[in-house]
């Protein structure tokens, strides 16, 4: 509880979390008022996972070639809160296809990307704790921050008198206003991004102590080598002198 680093990516992340689960979960009934299809929901959904895995692989393999783990999250954090702010504002004009499917499709991709860094960053963060302790706790937060975003979201709801261009099944859920809602979900990925951006930072703890173990061993290593390289020791004059007299003549026995 004293580790502030892990302290904030435990809120923030966590958050982050429940901004994806809402937005992948709530995507259709957001939509469908405005006039959208469900196949065309169904699209958005698909393009926000595809990039995403795409987005995780390629920054995946930067950060372990580069190790900038905290400069590449800052920096995916900041991308995605921008692409969350575009798709709440697309997502509420009609005959936007084109932009909200872009908007979606880089919200997966910088916010995906975040997942397989941020848990890389934890553990550096709390090393020597074990990593499905430190990485567990995130996705638990994760969930329950789901939760209490999701009842929000659905709360600040408001009836629509007219609707004439929604595709909404027929229900009480028919005519609904997401506007408030995407517009609180935007905002709260922004302000948690600028918390991320502005206060974390950390020392990679695991990464020192595997170089601090590298460097040990290396030097192990240097000493038996030097030892090898000199050959067996010779005795001193001391040892000679003591196994002089110890030794008898076999003349005077």
């Amino acid at each position: 509880m004293r580790n502030r680093p892990y302290l904030v990516l435990l809120l923030c992340f966590g958050c982050g979390i429940a901004v994806f689960t809402c937005f992948s979960s709530l995507l259709e009934q957001i939509l469908c008022v405005r006039g959208y299809s469900n196949s065309f929901a169904g699209l958005c959904g698909s393009l926000f996972i595809v990039f995403g895995v795409i987005g995780a692989g390629v920054l995946g393999l930067f950060v372990d070639k580069t190790k900038m783990f905290t400069e590449a999250t800052k920096v995916n954090m900041a991308l995605s809160a921008l692409a969350c702010i575009g798709f709440a504002v697309v997502s509420q004009m009609r005959q936007q296809e084109v932009a909200i499917a872009a908007a979606s499709s880089f919200f997966g991709l910088f916010g995906f990307a975040i997942y397989p860094v941020a848990m890389e960053l934890c553990v550096e963060c709390t090393y020597p704790v074990g990593e499905a302790t430190s990485t567990g706790l995130i996705f638990i937060s994760g969930q329950v921050w789901s939760v209490v975003l999701m009842v929000v979201l659905q709360a600040l709801t408001r009836p629509l008198a007219d609707s004439p261009f929604s595709t909404c099944s027929v229900g009480g859920d028919a005519a609904l206003s997401w506007r408030a809602s995407v517009l609180v979900m935007a905002g709260v990925f922004s302000v948690l991004s600028c918390l991320f951006i502005l206060v974390f930072d950390t020392p990679y703890l695991r990464i020192l102590a595997e170089a601090k173990a590298a460097r040990t061993a290396s030097d192990r290593i240097d000493t038996v080598s030097q030892a090898v390289s000199q050959g067996p020791l010779e005795p001193s004059a001391g040892t000679k002198a003591h196994g002089d007299h110890g030794e008898l003549d076999p003349g005077k026995d």
